[in-house]
């Protein structure tokens, strides 16, 4: 949560007129993601519920199952794991209307082991790292 705040604080100083979405698969991530945004002190962070958007520059944290149809500058899909998102058409779905939001840029993120929908997207020396994790 730190190194998100930190880069989006970076981001949001450079960017002063960019629309940021932070996507998430579940109410529950977004509540967390938005505590955990304004406790970093992101400036201009807004909970959207019930697709009220504001359209405003800023870091706007809602599900992903709210932005389909919309676009933002800058899109932060959060904790693409292999929970959140595993090997099925529904979540290949999700994922897909999440990661076509981006007009300029989109993130990636995950603390888990990363969804099995990115292996084939992952560059070889990433996928390299992330099977051999936890290994001596």
């Amino acid at each position: 949560m730190a190194f998100l705040a930190d880069a989006l604080k970076e981001l949001s100083s450079k960017e002063r007129l960019a629309s940021i979405a932070v996507l998430t698969s579940s109410a529950t991530l977004s509540v967390l993601y938005h505590r955990g945004l304004l406790t970093g002190e992101v400036p201009k962070v807004r909970r959207v519920e019930n697709q009220d958007f504001t359209f405003a520059p800023g870091v706007e944290v809602t599900e992903i199952e709210q932005v389909k149809g919309l676009e933002f500058d800058y899109v932060i899909l959060v904790e693409v794991s292999a929970a959140n998102f595993p090997d099925t058409p529904a979540a290949r779905r999700l994922l897909h209307v999440g990661a076509t939001r981006a007009v300029h840029q989109l993130w990636l993120t995950s603390v888990a082991t990363p969804s099995p929908l990115l292996g084939a997207q992952l560059p070889a020396a990433d996928q390299s790292r992330h099977a051999n994790a936890g290994k001596p």
